[in-house]
């Protein structure tokens, strides 16, 4: 089948239907809890068009008896795992000197968990002004050596950690290389002589030096943790088909493309041209007209030590219109270059919207299925502010993931059997980077819609 009849026959199902729309949900969990689905760009699609807040309105979350569940719709978060440094002071056992070195042995505390490797050691100490060479082994094993100081006399520089990547040891030994260190005594002699007519003959000053015993007050090594955190989930990314018209007369390129009130923070040209430098006007479609909604500038240097580009125009907060038009000052250069095929081999993809991400979390059972369905201009849903708050608070909901079905001439498949999808080919992550279809057609078929109606004015 020609993938441009592909691409069409799923988005025009969900365009012209006015009947509530519904998505199965894929996922399992073993006992109550929270689970969470990426709100996918058909949902928006579906929605009311040019309604505001539609998707928060419409849509519904089903179990298998047609009950609604309650939900919370929440922008999308990040797990991120990193591996932090916990330092556990160790006992000292044993000091002495040897061989004009201090040698310091010492243990793991006993009765906490034992970690599986160490990543440093850290010496605490009360001195100043020190630099010292030190050693660390175990058990005549030699792990790591490095270099203490203090230089503060001279700059505000104080090293008293050193790299340590071992593994778990119960016993360490610390040798520093000077068990007493050098220091200029507060006080200096002065010395004045005068000749026989009372004039000033010489003048000496002669600093004092004091030897310090290298104190330390603890020995500890630091050991890996996990620590786990949420960010904000990163827009995900839209290719989008639109429209591409040249004005000759007013030396403009301009670009028209539907984006059916998905929360677009920014909007990229696709140019594939080597250098240029283009002011781009953005407008959003309201009430039958074109209003300015942002402007800035997209550029591409790639020239011998100089390679840089910025195609992107950020708008600086969320923008949830029926459509967009974008509009490129040629001045009298030549049109930039669009990109026309993506990736997957699909055709029409001039621009790139950063859309939001945003997460449909509730409650699951074990057991259950679950749909999300889209009913236009439904009523936005109350519930119980109990089983909001306890959505709210849960950072790491089991992801359930949309079930999205797949086409074939004119049976629709579950994607069990049969071709992939458009959008299950590119090099993407599922939900992040999928809405190839979606926008293609959809695109397209608004912005004939809109063009088939009164030309709208572009208001100054």
């Amino acid at each position: 089948m020609h993938k441009s009849i592909l691409l069409a026959i799923l988005p025009l199902a969900v365009f012209a239907a006015k009947e509530p729309q519904s998505w199965s949900l894929t996922g399992v969990v073993t006992e109550e809890c929270a689970v969470a689905v990426n709100c996918h760009p058909m949902l928006y699609a579906a929605a009311t068009q040019g309604r505001e807040d539609a998707i928060k309105s419409e849509l519904r979350v089903r179990d298998s008896k047609g009950h609604d569940i309650p939900y919370a719709f929440r922008a999308a978060k990040t797990r991120v795992v990193d591996e932090v440094k916990e330092w556990r002071e160790l006992k000292i056992t044993r000091v002495t000197e040897a061989d004009g070195r201090l040698v310091v042995d010492a243990e793991f505390p006993a009765g906490s968990s034992n970690p599986e490797r160490f990543l440093a050691l850290k010496v605490a100490t009360p001195l100043t002004d020190f630099e010292q060479s030190v050693e660390v082994s175990s058990e005549g094993v030699p792990l790591a050596s490095g270099v203490l100081c203090d230089y503060r006399k001279f700059a505000d520089l104080r090293v008293t950690e050193m790299p340590l990547e071992a593994s778990y040891r119960r016993t360490l030994t610390v040798t520093f290389a000077k068990p007493t260190s050098e220091a200029a005594a507060a006080a200096f002699e002065r010395t004045i002589r005068e000749n026989g007519e009372g004039k000033l003959e010489a003048k000496s000053v002669r600093e004092s030096v004091v030897n310090r015993p290298f104190r330390i007050d603890s020995l500890s090594v630091a050991v890996p943790r996990t620590r786990v955190r949420f960010e904000t989930a990163p827009p995900m990314e839209v290719l989008t088909a639109c429209t591409v018209e040249t004005d000759a007369k007013a030396k403009k390129t301009v670009l028209e493309t539907s984006v059916f009130g998905l929360p677009v923070t920014a909007i990229a040209v696709n140019a594939t041209d080597r250098n240029f430098s283009r002011k781009v006007a953005v407008f959003r479609r309201m009430d039958g007209r074109w209003h300015p909604l942002t402007s800035g500038r997209i550029s591409a240097v790639n020239l011998p030590g100089e390679k840089k580009s910025n195609l992107e125009i950020a708008f600086g907060r969320e923008v949830r219109e029926t459509a967009l038009r974008v509009e490129i000052e040629n001045d009298d250069n030549p049109p930039l270059t669009l990109e026309t095929t993506s990736d997957a081999g699909v055709e029409g993809f001039p621009v790139t919207l950063k859309v939001t991400q945003y997460d449909i979390v509730f409650v699951a059972t074990p057991g259950e299925k679950y749909s999300l369905v889209v009913e236009p201009g439904a009523d936005r849903p109350r519930y119980d502010e109990a089983i909001l708050g306890y959505i709210d608070r849960v950072q790491d909901p089991v992801r359930f993931e949309i079930k999205l079905p797949l086409y074939d001439g004119d049976d629709v498949l579950n994607g069990e059997n049969g071709p992939t999808a458009i959008w299950l080919t590119t090099p993407f992550d599922v939900i992040p980077f999928i809405s190839v279809i979606v926008f293609v057609a959809l695109g397209l078929i608004c912005i004939w819609l809109i063009k088939s109606t009164n030309p709208p004015k572009q208001e100054s």
